[in-house]
């Protein structure tokens, strides 16, 4: 055993002393920097990345080497070098590199050169594309996010403040965010991953997670369509795409020879100004038809959103005699939102592949991403040797400076001095924002609401009535939490008191687990979906003195338990015990002459009496559901665990039964499921959404009407929440059943795809809507809407049509937002 261990130590120390650096700065020939240049020991994958100062640092063994130096743009060279045991200074000039037309002639009338090549490209895209049924590689990634432009308060947030205690300068400038990973990649045809982050770095928070994912920056130009997430949508052709030659053109600049490789140099130049496709240039080697490098630019005329511009430079390498696999990439972004400016880089270094490998069964899991609990814990020693790109003067700058920010930022005297100031109470914002008081040191925070807009609302039951609530929220380090949030109402009409308080709990944050217990009082909606927001209800019944919300009182206590059972698997229970009392209008205001006649009275059968809508009744009520998220993919830390989606559709499995003891009036049984999809990619075409449920109540001996099914409906042109599963002109209340029913949403959107054709249209980025909504219940044999319009950002307008029973029922314009 001794024997075994001195071995090991010697083989450890005789690699230790027998490691070299060779280091050194890439410039052109005019001394400039030639920054990210790839530097890679030739027929190997062993390499690194020049920083964006030029500087380079490549640990290798002791021997003999040929060092490879390219950067698009550049001439490739080789150099020759001989290492022992001493680290060793090799600067390189790159010359420009010099793409010759000479040997073609193209005439006025001919084809560009660059068509040939691109058609042998597009007919050996697939098989490229194929050729590779997995492989691992080890990635390190660099993400740096900087803020050039701010105004000094946003509103009402004093900006200029946070600034400075994130470490940005007088003007609000300065790097948000710094951080670098090494990880351990694997992949298998078609799309599945998983990842395992084994060190980690973030400026400032020295017991931080990196949030750098390769998965992120995986961009296959072999793809037909270019997929980008948020940033676009509908997803980007490839230049080399089936489809190519009907959104690009091309021109060949030039050709160059790298080694015995031909290599042309390919402009691309849209067809339309606004498709969304690339701009640049990729290089192609001659004969194979790969892609040797790429150079390209998306703009907000290829449709894309939140960013301004996105540059993306990519350089493939031989992984082995047959194989060319990506060796570094980097993303460059700017953008400006509400005058808020940023810029950004994300650098990607590829290195040791291994092409095919034999993955163990079942090693292809939903954890996409393993952080695990060391990788945060590695020293600066540590990244010193391990970092293949050196860290530039900045970033130095910004890593020292954070670290003292942060030693400072955790200390009690500073932490109380920004609570003193951030602490201040004012009456302003007391009455639109609310107020907050923090103990950032205790991770402690008391939160109270504003007065206006959402608290202060008008109704027929208690006319002019104010919401209070608070909040006091404590955090741990574990990431687990609790809250306690208090509530009062009162109705200045019916002069009536309500208040409940709720605690919760959050004790499982990696298997999402929570328990919470509410008790108190409050006034609630019929439709136990939600029939319009207070703040609408107030302004349809002021202006129009049409009072469609209606309301009754419940007096309650309610327990819950949420967390997951397994993967994606979700698991909820609530318990509700309440004495429900019914409440009539007491206030017929409204800013329409004479409008008392108009007010129907407070029940959901829209009578004209005003009187109780049911006898008072208490309802013991069970409901139990799971959340089923078939193929669900996330990222486990040691701080949690978190869903970043699904290919695959959710379905909702509920039972609820209200239980005739503890004096309980009710009895009754449901059960429903739903499925549904918030977004299936369709390419070019948009994506779709869409919601099929169905339920039945196996029995109903006692229930009353907020025990029926509710539906989420709309009977007014504008309203708040253009989701798919809000029926445009169904009743709020008509057709709840105790029966049974089916119900279906599905919505398409082209996001751009006719709007970006029309010139004088395009720049307003409106996107295309069209859906259709479909309810059936025992009282209604069929409802069915279709609707089309158009969407910006949080707002909509749609014109749709409806039938009740297959005949026509209405027709009209809705205006909506998403707030």
């Amino acid at each position: 055993m001794l024997r075994s261990l001195v071995s090991l130590l010697l083989i450890v120390l005789s690699k230790t002393l027998l490691a070299a650096t060779i280091s050194g700065k890439v410039t052109d020939v005019n001394g400039k920097p030639v920054s990210f240049a790839n530097v890679y020991l030739e027929n190997t994958t062993i390499g690194t990345t020049a920083n964006a100062e030029g500087f380079y640092s490549l640990k290798v063994e002791a021997g003999s080497y040929k060092i490879l130096f390219k950067s698009i743009g550049f001439k490739q060279i080789v150099r020759q070098v001989t290492i022992s045991s001493a680290s060793i200074e090799l600067n390189v000039q790159l010359e420009q590199e010099v793409f010759s037309l000479n040997e073609v002639k193209v005439s006025a009338n001919a084809e560009d050169p660059a068509y040939e090549v691109i058609r042998n490209a597009i007919k050996k895209r697939k098989a490229h594309l194929n050729e590779v049924n997995g492989y691992s590689c080890d990635v390190y990634i660099k993400g740096l996010q900087r803020l050039n432009g701010a105004p000094k308060k946003f509103l009402g947030v004093d900006v200029d403040q946070i600034g400075k205690e994130m470490g940005l300068d007088s003007n609000r400038r300065g790097i948000l965010y710094l951080s670098e990973s090494e990880s351990k990649f694997n992949f298998q045809s078609p799309d599945k991953i998983r990842e395992e982050m084994i060190s980690s770095k973030v400026s400032g928070r020295s017991n931080g997670f990196s949030f750098n994912q390769s998965s992120d920056l995986m961009i296959n130009l072999y793809e037909n369509l270019v997929n980008l997430d948020q940033l676009s949508p509908r997803g980007l052709v490839s230049p080399i795409s089936e489809n190519a030659l009907f959104y690009y053109r091309y021109r060949l600049t030039g050709t160059t020879t790298v080694g015995d490789l031909l290599i042309n140099k390919i402009e691309l130049i849209p067809r339309r100004k606004n498709d969304p496709v690339f701009r640049g240039f990729i290089y192609i080697i001659e004969n194979s038809w790969r892609l040797y490098s790429a150079d390209v630019l998306l703009t907000q005329d290829a449709q894309i959103r939140v960013l301004d511009s996105l540059t993306i430079s990519q350089q493939y390498y031989p992984a082995n005699n047959k194989v060319w696999m990506l060796a570094s990439q980097k993303f460059s972004f700017n953008g400006s939102f509400l005058g808020f400016k940023f810029a950004g880089d994300y650098i990607g270094v590829y290195k040791n592949y291994d092409i095919n490998p034999k993955f163990p069964k079942n090693f292809f899991t939903g954890e996409v991403l393993k952080v695990t609990k060391e990788s945060n814990k590695k020293d600066s020693l540590y990244w010193a040797q391990a970092r293949p790109v050196p860290l530039t003067s900045e970033e130095k700058t910004d890593y020292i400076r954070k670290d003292s920010i942060e030693t400072l930022r955790k200390s009690p005297v500073y932490l109380d001095s920004i609570d003193r100031k951030s602490n201040k109470l004012k009456p302003l914002s007391l009455v639109l924002g609310g107020y907050t008081y923090r103990q950032r040191y205790k991770k402690q925070t008391w939160q109270f609401s504003p007065i206006l807009l959402d608290n202060l609302q008008f109704n027929t039951v208690e006319g002019v009535n104010l919401t209070l609530r608070g909040s006091f929220r404590k955090n741990y380090e574990s990431r687990q939490n609790y809250s306690i949030i208090p509530e009062i109402r009162y109705g200045f009409s019916n002069q009536h008191f309500n208040g409940n308080v709720q605690a919760y709990y959050h004790f499982d944050p990696v298997k999402s687990g929570s328990v919470s217990l509410k008790i108190g009082t409050e006034v609630v909606d019929f439709n136990n979906q939600g029939s319009m927001t207070p703040l609408f209800n107030t302004y349809n019944t002021l202006v129009y003195a049409s009072n469609y919300m209606k309301l009754y009182e419940r007096q309650f206590v309610t327990a819950s338990f949420s967390r997951e059972l397994a993967n994606g698997v979700q698991f909820n229970a609530i318990v509700d015990y309440a004495k429900r009392l019914p409440l009539v209008n007491s206030n017929f205001y409204s800013f329409k002459p004479e409008p008392e006649h108009e007010f129907t009275a407070n029940n959901p059968y829209y009578g004209l009496n005003n009187d109780p809508a049911f006898v008072k009744n208490q309802a013991l009520t069970v409901t139990l559901g799971t959340i089923i998220t078939f193929g669900s993919e996330y990222v486990t830390r040691p701080d949690g665990k978190f869903y970043v989606g699904s290919k695959w559709p959710k379905l909702a499995l509920n039972y609820r039964g209200g239980l005739p003891v503890l004096n309980s009036d009710v009895d009754y049984h449901m059960v429903s499921a739903r499925l549904y999809d918030s977004g299936i990619r369709l390419g070019l075409l948009g994506n779709v959404a869409y919601s099929v449920g169905a339920g039945k109540f196996l029995s109903s001996t006692s229930a009353w009407f907020m025990d029926y099914m509710q539906f989420k409906g709309n009977r007014v042109t504008f309203y708040e929440g253009s989701s798919s599963s809000v029926f445009r002109f169904l009743d709020y209340y008509g057709y709840s059943t105790q029966d049974y029913y089916l119900e279906g949403h599905a919505e398409h959107n082209f996001s751009g795809f006719f709007m970006n054709k029309i010139p004088l249209l395009r720049k307003l980025r409106l996107e295309e809507i069209v859906g259709a909504n479909y309810l059936q219940t025992e009282k209604l044999n069929s409802h069915t809407e279709l609707y089309l319009g158009l969407q910006r950002l949080l707002f909509r307008a749609e014109f749709g049509f409806s039938w009740m029973d297959g005949k026509s029922y209405q027709s009209a314009f809705r205006l909506s937002t998403s707030f």
